[in-house]
C-alpha cells in the first residue's frame, strides 16, 4: 500500500497511473483488513463529516455511537487541545493529497484519554480528485503491530471489487463478458450480449466520446480510457469506466481488446459534491478572520489566503513556492526561527506572541507541524495589546477608586461568596475583612427575608445580560441593626460568575423618605377635614339659592341673572373641591401603601355595570367629551373584587385620557374576556407616549410634560398611575399601556376571573 494514498494496484488491464481509488468502490473486505491492522479506523468526507459506515471500529474505541458521531460531532472524542491541529491535518491531507501524521489524545469509552499516532490518508478518485479521508490511529502505549498487506491479501480484497471484463475480438466482431461485466450494462448473467447491444446500452450522448477515446487509443498505440453512462432496463443511468489493452497480430494489426470495467456512479456523483466541498474548504480558508498558510518542508510556502496576504503585505503569486524567510523577511527573525523549527523538530504545536520589526506589529500565531510541513494561523494583535495596555491602566484607575471608599466595592460571585471588600462596604456589615473574605460569610445571607425575592431577580438578570441595575435591599449589620442600600452588580469576566458589586447606604434617604411619608399622611388628614367643611356649606348655599329662586320675587330680570351667575361660581368652587379631595385621597392611599395598609373589601359584582355607573358620572361632570362604551351592558361579567378601588382605576385611566387628549376625538372604553381573566381598556387619539414614558409612568410622583392637547393647565402629584397600579396588583391583575408617538395610547387592565385570596 502506497504510504500517501490508496489505488489500484495488479491487474494487467488496467493502467496503473489511471487506476481508481479502492475507497470508492466496493472495499468491504479491504475495509476489514485495515480496520484489522490499525487500533482504531474510521471515515471522513472531504467536508470533514463521519461515515457510518464504517463505525463498528470507532464506537468499540471510543464508546461513541454512529448517530452522535455524525457530522463533525467525532471530533468531541479528540482532547480539547489537540483538535486545532487535527484540523490543520486534515485539511493539509485534502489541499496537499498526502498523508499527515500527528499525534493527539483520543478519549477511550472508559474516558481515559490515549495517546494515539494518528494518520490520515486521503483516498483518491478515479480522476485524481480526493473523496474520503482514512483516519488510522495506533495506541502508543501497546506495542505495535504489523500493519502491511500482503499482495495475496490485495489481490484477495480485488477480486471482490466487482470488476467487470471483456474481450472483443475485431475480427469477428465477437464479444465476450464476463457475469460481472454484464451486470455492470444492466444485463443477466444468462443472456447473450453482441456487440451492437451493448452499444445499445450506452447513452447515446457519450457514444462519440467512446469512440473518440477509440480511435485515439488505436492512432497512438497506447491503452484505451473512456468513462461514459449507461441506460439499464429500468431506465437508470449509470456511470462506467472502462480501462483497455489491444493485442495485435504479427503484422502490428489490432485483433482484440482485453478491458476491465467499473460502476463509478457513486465517484461521479460524488465530483459535483466535492467541487462544491473544494471551494467550501477555499471559501471558509479565505473567510477566516486568521490569516493562514501552509509551507512544505523545504519551507516553501505552499498556501496563503487572502488575509495572510494582506498582513504580510505581498501577493500570493510572489509567496507561492518561495522561501519562508527569503519572501518575508519578518519571519527570518531569530525568534520565529526557533519556534518554527521546534515545531519541526518536537512534532508540537507551538502557540506564541511575537512583535515584528519590520512590520512594527504584534502578531499571535499558531504553529502546527506535519510530515508535511507547517500549518500556520496567526493575527495582527496589535490593537488588542494597546486595548490591554489601556485596560491595564484602567484596572489602576479603578483599584484607585475603590480604595477611596467613597462606595462599597466587594468582588464576589452569585453564590455568595466574597473575594475581595474595601473599608466602605466593611463599615455597611461590621465585619472586617478576614470575617468577609474567609468565605464563612456571604453577601447573600446578609440580606433579610423580605429583600430575598428582589435579590433573586437581581441575579437572575445578571446571569441573563451579565449586568442587574440598581436595585434596594436591606442587610443586617453585625450588631443586628438593619441597613438599607443600594446595589449594582456587573459580570467581571465574560460567561462568569464572578462579579463586582457597588454598594451605597442608604439610610439618610430612606429616613428622609419617612419623614415625607409621615408628613403627607399628617398633611392629608388635615386638608381633608377643612375641605368637607367647605364642600358642604358650599352645597348648602346651593340649595338656598335653589329655593329663593323658586319665589315669585326673584322672578325678575336682574334677580335671575345673579342667580345663574352665583350657579355658575358654586358648581365651578364645587368642582375645584373635588380636584383637591381627589389629590387628597391620593396623598392618603399612597401613605397607606406605604405603610402596607391599603384595605380592600372584595365581594362578587357585575363588572360590566360598574363601567356603564363610572362613566356615566363622567359623562355628567365633562359634558363636553364623547366616552364611547364598546360593550353589551346586557352581557354581565362577574369578579371579585372591590368595586370602589376598580371604579377608581376605570375613573383615573378615562380622567387621563380625557386631560391629555384632542377634544375633537371620542374616548373608547372596552372589555375583553378570555375565560381566565378579563380585561378593561381605555383608548384615546392623544399625542402618545415615548418608550421611556412609559416605562417610567407608573413609577411614584413621575409626572408627563404639558401637552398642546392637554385640556387644562393644572399638573397632578404624579400618584393616580402608581395607585392604580398598586390596586391592580392587589387584585392579582396587571397593569400596562400601549402607545405609538401621534397615534394616541391604550392604558389596561386585568383582572383574574377566579377568585383568589388578597394578602
Amino acid at each position: 500500500m502506497d504510504s500517501d494514498h490508496l489505488a489500484f494496484s495488479g491487474h494487467d488491464q488496467v493502467a496503473e497511473d489511471q487506476q481508481p481509488c479502492l475507497q470508492t468502490t466496493h472495499t468491504d473486505l479491504f475495509l476489514a483488513l485495515a480496520r484489522d491492522s490499525a487500533d482504531i479506523f474510521w471515515l471522513v468526507t472531504s467536508t470533514g463529516d463521519f461515515e457510518a459506515s464504517c463505525a463498528t471500529s470507532w464506537k468499540d474505541f471510543t464508546g461513541q455511537t454512529a448517530e452522535f458521531s455524525m457530522g463533525g460531532g467525532w471530533m468531541e472524542s479528540i482532547h480539547p487541545q489537540d483538535r486545532a491541529k487535527n484540523q490543520a491535518a486534515f485539511l493539509q491531507s485534502l489541499i496537499t493529497q498526502h498523508a499527515t501524521e500527528i499525534e493527539c489524545r483520543l478519549k477511550r469509552h472508559d474516558g481515559v484519554y490515549r495517546l494515539l499516532r494518528l494518520r490520515y490518508i486521503p483516498v483518491k478518485k478515479a480522476n485524481g480528485d480526493m473523496a474520503q479521508v482514512i483516519a488510522c490511529g495506533h495506541d502508543m502505549s501497546e506495542k505495535p503491530r504489523q500493519q502491511q498487506l500482503s499482495e495475496e491479501q490485495t489481490q484477495l480484497a480485488m477480486g471482490t471489487a466487482k470488476i467487470g471484463l471483456w474481450n472483443w475480438d475485431m475480427r469477428t466482431n465477437e464479444l465476450i463478458l464476463t457475469d460481472q461485466c454484464k451486470a455492470l450494462f444492466g444485463f443477466l448473467p444468462r443472456d447473450t450480449v453482441s456487440y451492437e447491444q451493448l452499444l445499445a446500452a450506452i447513452y447515446p450522448n457519450d457514444l462519440d466520446q467512446r469512440d473518440q477515446a477509440i480511435q485515439e487509443s488505436l492512432r497512438a498505440g497506447s491503452e484505451y480510457s473512456v468513462d461514459y453512462r449507461t441506460i439499464y432496463p429500468d431506465q437508470t443511468v449509470h456511470w462506467l469506466t472502462v480501462r483497455g489493452r489491444w493485442l495485435y497480430d504479427e503484422q502490428g494489426f489490432p485483433t482484440h481488446m482485453i478491458a476491465a470495467v467499473m460502476d463509478i456512479t457513486s465517484i461521479k456523483q460524488a465530483e459535483t459534491q466535492h467541487a462544491e466541498t473544494t471551494s467550501k474548504l477555499a471559501s471558509i480558508l479565505e473567510s477566516i478572520s486568521d490569516a493562514f498558510f501552509m509551507i512544505d518542508n523545504q519551507w516553501r510556502y505552499i498556501y496563503v489566503n487572502s488575509q495572510a496576504e494582506k498582513l504580510l503585505e505581498k501577493k500570493i503569486t510572489e509567496l507561492l513556492g518561495q522561501h519562508i524567510e527569503q519572501a518575508t523577511p519578518a519571519f527570518a527573525d531569530p525568534f520565529f526561527h526557533r519556534k518554527f523549527q521546534k515545531a519541526v523538530s518536537t512534532q508540537q504545536a507551538q502557540h506564541f506572541e511575537a512583535f515584528s520589526v519590520p512590520q512594527k506589529k504584534w502578531f499571535e500565531l499558531h504553529v502546527y507541524p506535519s510530515s508535511e510541513g507547517l500549518s500556520v494561523y496567526y493575527q495582527d494583535i496589535t490593537e488588542r495589546k494597546r486595548v490591554d495596555r489601556a485596560l491595564r491602566e484602567s484596572e489602576m484607575k479603578f483599584r484607585r477608586f475603590v480604595e477611596s471608599n467613597i462606595v462599597g466595592v466587594l468582588v464576589a460571585d452569585i453564590y455568595g461568596n466574597i473575594y475581595e471588600a474595601n473599608q466602605a462596604y466593611l463599615l455597611m456589615t461590621g465585619y472586617s475583612t478576614e470575617e468577609l473574605t474567609s468565605q464563612e460569610i456571604q453577601w447573600t445571607s446578609l440580606t433579610i427575608q423580605d429583600s430575598l425575592p428582589r435579590q433573586a431577580q437581581a441575579i437572575e438578570e445578571f446571569l441573563a445580560t451579565g449586568v442587574s441595575k440598581p436595585f434596594e435591599l436591606t442587610i443586617r449589620h453585625k450588631d443586628g441593626k438593619l441597613v438599607p442600600i443600594m446595589m449594582a452588580i456587573a459580570q467581571l469576566k465574560s460567561s462568569s460568575t464572578l462579579s463586582v458589586a457597588i454598594v451605597m447606604d442608604i439610610s439618610a434617604r430612606k429616613e428622609v423618605e419617612q419623614q415625607k411619608d409621615v408628613f403627607l399622611s399628617i398633611a392629608s388628614h388635615e386638608l381633608r377635614t377643612p375641605l368637607t367643611v367647605i364642600k358642604g356649606t358650599l352645597q348648602l348655599i346651593q340649595r338656598r339659592m335653589k329655593r329663593m329662586a323658586a319665589l315669585p320675587e326673584s322672578k325678575n330680570p336682574a334677580m335671575e341673572t345673579v342667580q345663574h351667575k352665583n350657579a355658575e361660581d358654586l358648581a365651578h368652587a364645587l368642582r375645584q373641591i373635588d380636584a383637591q379631595a381627589r389629590l387628597v385621597n391620593d396623598l392618603l392611599d399612597v401613605s397607606r401603601i406605604t405603610v402596607d395598609k391599603l384595605e380592600l373589601t372584595n365581594q362578587r359584582f357585575d363588572l360590566v355595570k360598574l363601567i356603564y355607573e363610572t362613566v356615566e358620572d363622567l359623562r355628567a361632570t365633562t359634558p363636553g367629551r364623547t366616552l364611547k362604551l364598546l360593550m353589551s351592558p346586557k352581557k354581565k361579567t362577574f369578579v371579585h373584587a372591590d368595586p370602589d378601588r376598580i371604579a377608581q382605576v376605570i375613573s383615573n385611566y378615562v380622567t387621563n385620557a380625557i386631560k391629555y387628549s384632542d377634544p375633537e376625538r371620542p374616548i373608547r372604553i372596552g372589555l375583553h374576556n378570555n375565560g381566565e381573566c378579563v380585561r378593561v381598556w381605555v383608548q384615546d387619539k392623544g399625542p402618545g407616549l415615548t418608550e421611556e414614558a412609559q416605562a417610567q409612568i407608573w413609577k411614584r410622583f413621575y409626572q408627563l410634560k404639558e401637552t398642546s392637547t392637554s385640556s387644562d393647565n393644572k399638573q397632578g402629584l404624579g400618584l393616580g398611575l402608581y395607585i392604580c397600579q398598586t390596586i391592580i396588583q392587589r387584585h392579582h391583575g396587571e397593569v400596562g399601556v400601549d402607545s405609538v408617538l401621534g397615534k394616541g395610547s391604550t392604558f389596561w387592565f386585568t383582572l383574574p376571573l377566579k377568585v383568589r385570596k388578597t394578602p
